[in-house]
């Protein structure tokens, strides 16, 4: 019955106006955690960087072993919200939509 209202008014264009306060009043609001997978993902490449450093391997092979631990980071922690190939067309600054 909510989704039906929430239907009627989107395309009525009552966007600001979805529900009734009566139907947020024992709603808890979700928390957004996005900034500790943003700190997880900065430490873990910055780690990759600075162990491929210390471990002094040539940047021939650092390179793509920083590239590969960022795609899989970033894969683990957004799930299937966004494939690697779709994050490389975003460092790219290229669409396919």
């Amino acid at each position: 019955m909510m989704l039906l209202k929430i239907a009627q008014r989107y395309a009525e264009g009552r966007t600001l106006a979805l529900l009734d306060p009566d139907d947020l009043a024992n709603v808890t609001p979700a928390q957004s955690r996005e900034w500790m997978r943003l700190v997880a993902l900065g430490l873990i490449v910055t780690g990759t960087v600075a162990g491929a450093l210390l471990a002094g391997l040539p940047e021939a092979a650092a390179t793509p072993l920083i590239g590969v631990i960022s795609l899989l980071t970033w894969s683990v922690l957004y799930g299937g919200r966004m494939v690697g190939a779709d994050l490389v067309d975003v460092l790219r600054g290229q669409s396919r939509g």
